[in-house]
């Protein structure tokens, strides 16, 4: 595909998203609406035009993202007490504040993705309903494992949403976090736990036609998957975005019992008016206007 006409359909693809996509996302629409081959080569001459094109300004910057990378650290902190104090309650607007919605719920949920480069997709559903989001960048490590369990209620059960790869490794992935999980499990925990594959499964495979690679045979389990799915395997990132996003959307619905829910909601506002009157009393001690 010649460099102009790429360029206008990778502006196409990104119009019709409110949010931005990874090269790998793009790819992935390039091969399911314009014909263009899923193979390695054609993924690197993307990744290099991309650049050309948001260098010459041919492209917006700010619509493509990597989701891999992050920075850490840098400066932080106040330019005297004053500012500090104000900062809190700038933080303390009773808007702000929130009552917790799963503690009433009658199971705790946790969406798990072995995609760090899908996770914003996914956590601008999850962070709807307050469900947290745990990209593990494919098998997770035990401390990530242990920091998860943390922050598990130990009274009620607890559903572990899990989106993976179609390939050898991606399937054995939702077998290894089950088994990690009940093994590191404290005796305090009292309750079910369950890891629920959502995503990829054959069936969307088929129903999507999504587009294949070939499986790696450098894959330890690839032996096992191709007696049963034969040598080809299908990226998560090939799923629609819109479409990753409503089978999250509808999945967590699945488990919120809405009455409870509303209960929270309601009850959130009461506590805001009476949040409202405790700090503008506290704000009249201060030696200063908030």
């Amino acid at each position: 595909m010649r460099y102009a006409e790429l360029v206008a359909c990778i502006n196409e693809i990104l119009g019709q998203y409110p949010f931005p996509l990874t090269v790998r996302q793009i790819h992935y629409r390039l091969v399911a609406g314009y014909r263009q081959p899923n193979v390695r080569s054609t993924s690197n001459t993307l990744s290099r035009q991309l650049v050309k094109a948001r260098e010459r300004g041919d492209v917006d910057e700010t619509r493509i993202e990597d989701r891999s990378r992050e920075f850490l650290g840098g400066d932080y902190g106040f330019d005297s007490p004053e500012n500090f104090v104000k900062a809190i309650f700038d933080d303390m607007t009773p808007e702000r504040y929130a009552r917790k919605m799963w503690s009433n719920q009658p199971q705790f949920v946790i969406v798990w993705i072995e995609k760090d480069a899908l996770s914003r997709v996914v956590s601008r559903i999850t962070d709807q309903y307050r469900v947290l989001t745990a990209p593990s960048r494919g098998y997770a490590s035990y401390s990530y494992i242990k920091d998860a369990i943390r922050r598990l209620p130990s009274d009620k059960p607890v559903v572990v949403l899990h989106f993976a790869d179609h390939d050898p490794s991606g399937i054995d992935m939702t077998r290894d976090l089950e088994r990690r999980f009940k093994r590191y499990l404290p005796y305090s925990f009292k309750s079910d736990l369950e890891v629920r594959r959502v995503a990829l499964t054959h069936d969307q495979v088929l129903r999507y036609g999504l587009k294949p690679n070939p499986t790696k045979r450098a894959d330890t389990r690839s032996g096992a998957y191709e007696a049963q799915y034969g040598n080809q395997c299908w990226e998560l990132d090939a799923i629609e975005p819109n479409e990753l996003q409503r089978i999250v959307n509808t999945t967590v619905e699945t488990f919120i019992d809405v009455d409870k829910w509303n209960e929270a909601v309601k009850q959130t506002k009461k506590d805001r008016i009476q949040l409202r009157k405790m700090l503008d009393e506290m704000k009249k001690h201060l030696p200063f206007n908030c």
